[in-house]
């Protein structure tokens, strides 16, 4: 006897078929109508997530009394880097984080925070549509956070490493409508103008974190978008040109 036969003879007896069972459970299924399909969750935007793209839960906490969103950011990346196998080891002391841009997009607030550290490794924690912008965000609103870590670079371009604040950002074109946000590779910049199809407007550049950032509705039909760098007196620092990921 076969390897199949021997399986098949202790198979159990298939149960007999009912007519009318099968169709009162058909007809039942019908007047249902299909489940609605799970809500699908949003990939993390793939400039700021690399490697360590996936946020790890260290539990809901409640924001640090007295304190802002930026003590809440810096638990929350402490607790990340104490746990083991996390890009957040051997970082040494991490800085104050501060807010590189905070916005509403057609999915709700989109807010990003980046913390460098005294080994020089960059850390960040976004909120994305998880925090309703009022207040202080609790640790189990900040959607995703990480340290160091590989980045999209842009197309036909290998990964980057992530080792400076003003490799996070760029153009994005997905579920929550344009957008762009990221942190100047000027210090010295005030205002940042962003043109392409569609879109021509100035943004302020954040004195503290040098970031910036908005919803751009207007490049629904751009594909990249140039970003030029000025300071107080209008002096063009520097431009660069970032090109939307294709999802």
């Amino acid at each position: 006897m076969t390897e199949h036969s021997t399986i098949t003879a202790l198979a159990p007896a298939p149960e007999p078929l009912e007519p009318a069972w099968s169709e009162a459970t058909l007809a039942g299924i019908l007047r249902e109508g299909r489940p609605a399909a799970p809500r699908k969750r949003k990939a993390p935007r793939r400039v700021l997530v690399g490697a360590v793209a996936a946020a790890l839960s260290v539990g809901t906490a409640a924001a640090v009394a007295g304190g802002g969103a930026s003590d809440v950011v810096r638990k929350t990346l402490t607790e990340f880097g104490e746990q083991p196998n996390t890009s957040g080891n051997d970082i040494g002391e991490l800085h104050d984080p501060t807010q590189v841009a905070q916005f509403r997009t057609e999915g709700g607030i989109f807010a990003v925070w980046i913390a460098t550290s005294s080994k020089g490794a960059v850390c960040y924690a976004m909120s994305d549509g998880t925090w309703d912008g009022e207040g202080v965000p609790t640790q189990d609103e900040l959607s995703d956070y990480g340290c160091g870590g590989q980045i999209w670079a842009g197309p036909h371009r290998p990964p980057e490493e992530l080792t400076r604040p003003d490799q996070l950002g760029g153009f994005f074109k997905d579920f929550d409508g344009p957008m762009v946000y990221g942190v100047s590779p000027y210090p010295e910049a005030v205002a940042v103008q962003v043109t392409g199809l569609g879109v021509d407007r100035t943004l302020p550049v954040r004195p503290d974190s040098h970031g910036y950032g908005a919803a751009l509705p207007e490049a629904e039909r751009a594909t990249a978008v140039t970003l030029t760098f000025t300071a107080a007196d209008g002096t063009v620092l520097g431009s660069r040109r970032v090109v939307a990921p294709v999802s």
